[in-house]
């Protein structure tokens, strides 16, 4: 096998070193080699010089299988990059499309908000207008205070005093004259244009104030509402204790019609020395501008007297058709009033009772707070007797016939009694 070895090695240099005799020789010729043994004869037969024979052969063969897992390994990478490169571009059309439909909205809220700040700035016009009228009304405001405060005072200085006046009168009538013979007409405090002149600047509330500031003897005086313009005569009982009521209404005769419209029960009607109503408007004007309690005084033909006392009595006004409130009795006369709480005021022209299907006042013929129709009536037709029962002035719980005489007169609720 050693020489096997060596001949095959002797043959690959000598093919490789390229022996001059070997190349000479015809291709089919054998060659010989001798050893020490043995003589070899080798027949080298004519290559094909286009198959480019190589040692290198089996080296390549062997990089290939290499090769070829790399290529692949990197077509697989190609690949994910591919499909990368792909998702990344959707990705951005889909962002694109965002950016456009982002790009339009802030253009709808860009013309909003042009909008919105064309209105702020006429808002803020308008507010600068309305305040520079606010300033102005304020102005004016405190202009009229001024000429309210002047007027106050001119109207101080011309208040009339009835206790002066009915002095002044008295001295200049002839003795034995009567001053309450002259009759004083009710007047609506709301609608009295021009008041008389006094240097006494007092002004009197109520019929309380009166009593307060002194004056005790029962007759006509003048007082103002808080909100009334100037000052009406009214008549003040202070002999009624405790003193100090101021009368509402009043019947003793048959000399003034009480079966009368609204317009005349809102202004009043009347003499307040006799038979009088003093007007829804007052009673509006008065019972609202302080806490009052209103008294009933009833006379029956045969010398009876007895009295209801409330409270707690109050009059809305016309909005409110003025509706009564009345709480709280005490007294001889025994409850009927109360049952009229929340009643609106009615007359022949304006029905405002509980009774549908019935018009009470066009029926008892007079304005009252009816409901169906009445329990107390005291603004019925006056007869000079006393069975009539029902049709004229009456207090049914105390008794179902014509009364003599009645009055209504109010004072406030809490006061300080100067006696």
């Amino acid at each position: 096998m050693s020489n096997v070895h060596f001949l095959l090695a002797a043959i690959i240099v000598a093919i490789s070193s390229g022996q001059t005799d070997v190349e000479q020789q015809d291709s089919e010729q054998p060659i010989s080699f001798k050893t020490e043994k043995c003589t070899y004869n080798l027949v080298v037969h004519e290559m094909d010089t286009s198959r480019c024979p190589t040692f290198t052969k089996g080296l390549i063969q062997d990089q290939i299988p290499v090769q070829g897992n790399e290529i692949t390994a990197k077509q697989e990478e190609l690949e994910e990059v591919e499909d990368r490169i792909d998702s990344l571009e959707k990705q951005l059309l889909r962002e694109i499309v965002k950016n456009r439909i982002m790009n339009s909205t802030l253009t709808r809220y860009d013309v909003a908000l042009q909008r919105a700040e064309s209105l702020l700035w006429e808002q803020r016009s308008n507010m600068t207008h309305l305040s520079d009228r606010v300033q102005e009304l304020e102005k004016s405001l405190e202009y009229q205070k001024v000429k309210t405060n002047s007027l106050d005072k001119k109207l101080s200085s011309v208040m009339i005093n009835v206790g002066e006046v009915i002095n002044y009168v008295e001295k200049k009538l002839p003795k034995g004259t009567n001053i309450y013979e002259k009759a004083i007409a009710v007047q609506a405090a709301s609608a009295v244009q021009t008041c008389g002149i006094s240097d006494n600047h007092t002004i009197f509330k109520d019929c309380e104030d009166v009593h307060y500031q002194g004056h005790k003897a029962s007759g006509v005086y003048y007082v103002k509402p808080l909100y009334g313009s100037c000052p009406i005569p009214v008549w003040c009982d202070m002999d009624t204790l405790p003193g100090g009521w101021m009368l509402l209404q009043r019947r003793e005769s048959n000399k003034v019609d009480f079966n009368r419209n609204w317009a005349e029960y809102r202004k009043g009607f009347g003499d307040v020395t006799r038979d009088f109503w003093i007007g829804n408007e007052n009673l509006f004007l008065f019972t609202n501008q302080d806490f009052y309690k209103l008294r009933v005084d009833l006379w029956d033909f045969y010398g009876s007297r007895v009295y209801a006392e409330y409270l707690f009595f109050k009059v809305d006004g016309e909005r409110d058709q003025y509706m009564i409130h009345i709480a709280n009795y005490t007294g001889t006369a025994r409850d009927g009033f109360s049952k009229h709480e929340g009643n609106k005021f009615s007359t022949y022209d304006n029905d405002n009772d509980s009774w549908s299907e019935y018009h009470c006042a066009k029926d008892w013929k007079g304005g009252w707070w009816y409901n169906n129709c009445w329990y107390v009536i005291l603004n019925g037709p006056y007869y000079n007797e006393t069975d009539v029962k029902y049709k004229g002035i009456s207090w049914n719980e105390w008794k179902s016939e014509q009364l003599k005489k009645v009055e209504m007169k109010i004072r406030p609720s809490f006061f300080y009694d100067n006696n």
